[in-house]
């Protein structure tokens, strides 16, 4: 018989979450491979995002969801590195629902175009991509937007009631509850103003919102990253975690300015220079993978946070 004082279901529980995150990821890399082996001339598009309009959709749009899920349930150590990775995990849905409109580089098929899928470059108008995925943003964005705000109302409920029964944290953490909480909503309610010009091919929504919430979202965990080097900085026994998550973070930090600063002021050519988008978002997503993985390790034996 199993010791019912050992959180035996729990820890599994989360190592399977934390695991489950780093396969999709390697998922991911796979089905971009398979693509890139098997399209014409081994083309390869000019950003990860653009593989939303070619047979990996559903692993692209699987994985980013199971990764924003996991950053929204697993706890942080602090109430600010827990808030950090929630808005960077909503963000993330976005990005998996919204598409980018960078598909022009690589042939995109028909169903994602509204036209005739073409060998080659085809051009297809920013406008088109917009009217032949507008039925399928428009069905789940608006899902992902009931789903935040049942959450959102939720979380609310049980937490007034918990401090009603007088489970009540001390006065600095309610504080972090609730900023938590409002940053969460302020984000929810922004997106939803955001959609309501979802019909106007050139508004915010349509143009930009993919971009922000994944430049937002992985700025973030970059912020995260460094959170989890702060907690280790002082413990002398764990001080081999400062020094992995630190360079960790620089090496983010470093990628996203070398390619995407050189990227905005021509600093590279030849396929670089039409790949550097591509490139850069490889890079992190592989350095996240590497960031739940050191935290997978280092938090394993760890209790659950008293915040």
């Amino acid at each position: 018989m199993s010791d019912p004082t050992a959180p035996e279901i729990a820890r599994r529980t989360y190592s399977g979450i934390r695991l489950g995150v780093v396969m999709v990821i390697l998922a991911l890399g796979f089905a971009v491979w398979r693509e890139i082996a098997s399209s014409p001339n081994a083309c390869v598009q000019r950003s990860l995002s653009a593989y939303f309009y070619t047979p990996v959709r559903p692993v692209f749009v699987g994985a980013l969801l199971l990764i924003g899920f996991a950053f929204i349930v697993m706890w942080g150590k602090t109430a600010l590195e827990d808030a950090v990775l929630n808005i960077a995990g909503l963000l993330l849905s976005v990005v998996a629902l919204v598409p980018t409109l960078d598909a022009n580089y690589c042939s995109v098929p028909a169903a994602a175009g509204g036209g005739e899928a073409t060998s080659g470059a085809a051009q297809i108008s920013d406008n088109d991509l917009i009217k032949a995925n507008a039925d399928t943003v428009a069905r789940s964005f608006t899902a992902l937007l009931f789903a935040l705000v049942v959450i959102l109302v939720l979380v609310a409920v049980l937490t007034l009631k918990a401090w009603a029964d007088g489970r009540t944290p001390s006065p600095a953490m309610r504080v972090a509850y609730i900023a938590t909480w409002l940053a969460a909503a302020v984000v929810v309610a922004l997106l939803y103003v955001l959609y309501l010009d979802a019909d106007d091919p050139d508004s915010a929504f349509n143009q930009d919102v993919h971009g922000w919430s994944a430049n937002i979202a992985v700025g973030l965990v970059i912020v995260a990253v460094f959170l989890a080097a702060k907690e280790n900085r002082n413990d002398p026994q764990r001080h081999r975690w400062f020094w992995l998550y630190g360079s960790l973070g620089v090496a983010m930090v470093v990628t996203a300015v070398v390619f995407k600063g050189g990227d905005k002021v021509g600093l590279f050519s030849g396929w670089l220079d039409s790949h550097a988008t591509f490139v850069v978002e490889a890079i992190l997503i592989a350095f996240i993978a590497v960031f739940w993985i050191f935290q997978t390790i280092e938090r394993r034996k760890d209790r659950a946070p008293t915040y």
